[in-house]
């Protein structure tokens, strides 16, 4: 990767039963956490239908602090509104992240998207 590239954020939402469903693929450092807190903000997560959302971080190879600090907002906001959160990933550099944090015992952490989302 050319070192001088801007860095690639790719962001989708999408409902999944009773579920808004965020899938993120690339990573999420300093120069990419802005979009992604823009696609995680208030008014692109339906809330207001939805009362579980997850994020899934399974094509996310690395998170930082500010990537850490936007999800944390983001369950802050779901527990405000009775939403509750959860993350799926198997990558180890993000669950690493998310244990030395502590933010997995605020935020489940599931292995795949059929774990995160409730049986039908």
């Amino acid at each position: 990767m050319d070192e001088d590239a801007p860095a690639v954020l790719r962001i989708s939402h999408r409902r999944a039963g009773p579920a808004h469903v965020i899938e993120v693929a690339g990573e999420i450092d300093a120069g990419t956490a802005p979009e992604l807190r823009r696609e995680l903000a208030q008014e692109k997560v339906d809330t207001t239908a939805a009362r579980l959302v997850v994020v899934d971080l399974s094509e996310v190879g690395f998170i930082d602090s500010a990537g850490l600090t936007i999800l944390a907002g983001l369950h802050r906001r779901g527990r405000e509104r009775g939403v509750s959160v959860k993350v799926v990933t198997r990558q180890y550099a993000v669950k690493r992240a998310l244990n030395i944090t502590g933010l997995d015992e605020l935020i489940p952490v599931v292995a795949d998207l059929a774990e995160a989302l409730p049986a039908e």
